[in-house]
């Protein structure tokens, strides 16, 4: 049976996170029935895979899916069963041994962050910042799983701002439960001035003398896996990335509840179908 690559835009406020859990509605769940509804196979965890979970509530651009059937795939066949808040927009054919998690380079996790930051001490957070990069063991930043080893690396990490919006942007080569979350409850400590920027050094030895009840992690409605990122171009499908932009036209509840969100969703996917676009005049003949 082919492997297939696909891109998955959802959002996760109506799911139990991205992982299937038996009982429970996520976004692997769905898939897999919309997968196994198309295609007429029996497909499970072991035919579908994500490249990696989300928490619930936390909504993704770029995830990316490997798909194992014998038919060859089709995104709008398989969206057409899919709820309105999921969607397939890209794919291309799996490289051989292909591994969903081991053989992405890295992934790209975005916060947007709220109005107190528009006051916050930008200097200090940098500082900050500067002693996360690298390669670390982040226990007390990532919510305990004994199946895990928490060492990992974060290749960079920025605050930037557009149109008086401040977001915090996270690359790194795999990511910790609730890492984003947790980091960006630290930082708004450290530049709202409860917390030195060397807090961190403390934070990353293990201790908890700072923070004895540990961090809690930051609201999830407002991270956004962007892009799960590989060697590799999918072939986007302007249906799909315009089925997304319809969606979004009409969650007027989530605009309100999370504007800043749905404004970086919007202007990726308007870059997306601008490439899709471009992409469909160059090979026409």
């Amino acid at each position: 049976m082919p492997d297939y690559l696909a891109r998955l835009f959802y959002l996760g406020d109506h799911y139990h996170g991205s992982q299937h859990q038996p009982g429970l509605r996520t976004v692997q769940g769905e898939l897999i029935r919309a997968i196994s509804k198309w295609s007429g196979e029996s497909h499970s965890p072991q035919t579908v895979h994500l490249s990696g979970r989300t928490d619930r509530g936390v909504h993704s651009l770029g995830q990316l899916a490997l798909i194992t059937t014998d038919r060859k795939i089709s995104i709008e066949g398989i969206n057409k069963h899919l709820p309105e808040d999921i969607v397939l927009w890209a794919k291309i054919i799996a490289p051989e041994d292909f591994k969903p998690r081991s053989s992405v380079l890295m992934r790209h996790y975005r916060y947007f962050l709220d109005d107190s930051w528009k006051t916050i001490d930008l200097k200090n957070i940098r500082k900050a910042i500067h002693l996360l990069l690298g390669s670390n063991d982040f226990q007390f930043l990532s919510k305990p799983d004994e199946r895990r080893n928490t060492v990992t690396t974060v290749l960079n990490m920025a605050i930037a701002e557009f149109s008086g919006v401040f977001f915090l942007d996270v690359f790194g080569t795999s990511f910790l439960w609730k890492f984003v979350r947790k980091v960006v409850t630290l930082l708004t400590e450290i530049g709202q001035g409860k917390k030195k920027p060397d807090v961190v050094l403390e934070v990353l030895k293990g201790s908890r003398r700072t923070f004895r009840g540990g961090i809690e992690p930051a609201p999830p409605e407002n991270l956004v896996l962007v892009e799960t990122i590989v060697p590799l171009r999918l072939i986007s499908s302007k249906y799909a990335l315009r089925r997304i932009h319809k969606y979004l036209s009409t969650r007027q509840d989530f605009l309100r509840r999370s504007s800043l969100t749905l404004s970086g969703i919007t202007d990726y996917f308007a870059s997306s179908m601008m490439f899709s676009q471009h992409s469909t005049n160059l090979r026409s003949p």
